[in-house]
């Protein structure tokens, strides 16, 4: 099943108390059907022609050129250059570009930084009202703190992507995994973890979770998982108490995704 950063030229009937999801049909009606008039929105929409005026006041505060025409083959349409056209993203696609560029946010990306900060309003408000509840939770888990010390980032190779694949699903879906997990003098341990939470310490990022074999919480470096199995068991995210501890340790700051 994949979610599409845009509409197809047929438009379903939206509820209109429903305003995000709305305003995000709108946003690709104007795109895929240049010249679409206010009229026929309102008309399709079931809601007043005002209605829809304030709505595309709305779009444009978000920074959408939206643009009207009078006369024969006028009405309304998004400026011509703006946009990347059919765009189509599975659901985990969306995700992954929707958190990188909340990372990008609070890692104060020095250039581009409105835009980044647009783009990532925008997808967000590209998936479904059902998958917006379900990753708003997400960024609740993903923490950014200072950077990685020397001999870390001296140490940090790339995360394998096998088992780094299989944490993201873990992650996500808030499912128990078994892994086998390089310490660091190269020994390999077994361990069944709930991945609770992601903590960046950049270039460096950790799992925080808790260890069912060892009956405690740990933080293991994403690079060090050999391999990663998923199981059927899930559990319930407690991202805050694994980062009580770790928080009130001298000098760390953290910022939520």
């Amino acid at each position: 099943m994949t979610t599409s950063v845009t509409f197809v030229a047929a438009m379903p009937i939206v509820d209109a108390r429903n305003r995000a999801d709305r305003l995000d049909l709108l946003a690709r009606v104007l795109r895929d059907r240049p010249g679409v008039t206010a009229g026929d929105l309102a008309r399709e929409l079931g809601v007043s022609v005002r209605s829809i005026f304030r709505d595309l006041d709305a779009l444009r505060e978000r920074g959408y050129p939206v643009e009207s025409a009078r006369g024969r083959g006028g009405g309304l349409r998004l400026h011509a250059n703006w946009g990347l056209g059919r765009v189509l993203l599975s659901r985990d696609e969306a995700l992954c570009a929707l958190l990188g560029l909340a990372v990008a946010e609070k890692l104060r990306f020095p250039m581009f930084a409105p835009e980044v900060a647009r783009a990532r309003r925008k997808i967000a408000d590209a998936f479904p009202t059902a998958e917006r509840r379900r990753i708003a939770p997400l960024r609740e888990r993903i923490f950014i703190g200072e950077a990685a010390s020397a001999d870390v980032r001296r140490s940090y190779g790339e995360p394998a992507a096998a088992p780094t694949r299989r944490l993201q699903v873990a992650f996500v879906e808030e499912r128990v995994v078994r892994a086998e997990y390089a310490r660091e003098g190269g020994a390999v341990s077994h361990r069944r973890l709930e991945p609770h939470a992601l903590v960046i310490n950049w270039p460096a990022w950790y799992l925080m979770a808790h260890d069912h074999l060892r009956g405690e919480s740990r933080t293991f470096r994403l690079d060090r998982f050999v391999t990663v199995e998923i199981e059927a068991d899930t559990f319930r995210p407690r991202p805050q108490e694994f980062l009580r501890e770790l928080l009130d340790a001298p000098g760390v700051e953290l910022a939520r995704v």
